[in-house]
């Protein structure tokens, strides 16, 4: 994405420190000094960043943790999708994709209100994860949703 669209900054946070380190060093390889990845967890990570700074805010598969006694575990949450919310540009997207349908299901059910769904191709190129390559070969197509936040008293 970064060498497709050299005006904008991308930034990715990942909790696991290889992957860190290899998306850096990655591009570094490729010279696209507009990308980079930080490690850090959920909503933690984003306390860090100036409110109304992020045009298109993307989480793609994310983990999911499937057991019920995990589920505390994972990244979207409320507090989470609160910080999204507070860092996004008015005209902000969020990008949800997923290949685990209940994790979708409950991702949609907490944007339910405050948020609405806008069409997922907005002219811009987009270049596929590792992850969705995955499933897309296993014939499986990922939930997704675009999401913009619905100013409040709106």
């Amino acid at each position: 994405m970064a060498g497709l669209h050299p005006g904008s900054n991308f930034l990715g946070i990942e909790k696991q420190s290889d992957r860190v380190a290899k998306c850096n060093a990655r591009a570094e390889r490729l010279r696209l000094p507009n990308a980079a990845a930080i490690q850090g967890l959920g909503d933690e990570s984003l306390k860090h960043f100036p409110s109304s700074c992020v045009s298109i805010f993307h989480l793609y598969f994310p983990d999911p943790w499937p057991k019920r006694r995990h589920s505390n575990r994972r990244v979207f949450q409320n507090e989470f999708l609160a910080e999204i919310r507070r860092i996004l540009r008015a005209d902000g997207v969020l990008r949800l994709m997923t290949d685990d349908a209940p994790y979708f299901d409950e991702m949609r059910e907490l944007t339910r209100e405050g948020w609405q769904e806008m069409p997922w191709n907005d002219g811009r190129e987009t270049v596929m994860t590792a992850f969705e390559k995955t499933f897309r070969n296993r014939g499986q197509i990922p939930h997704q949703a675009a999401l913009k936040a619905i100013p409040a008293g709106s």
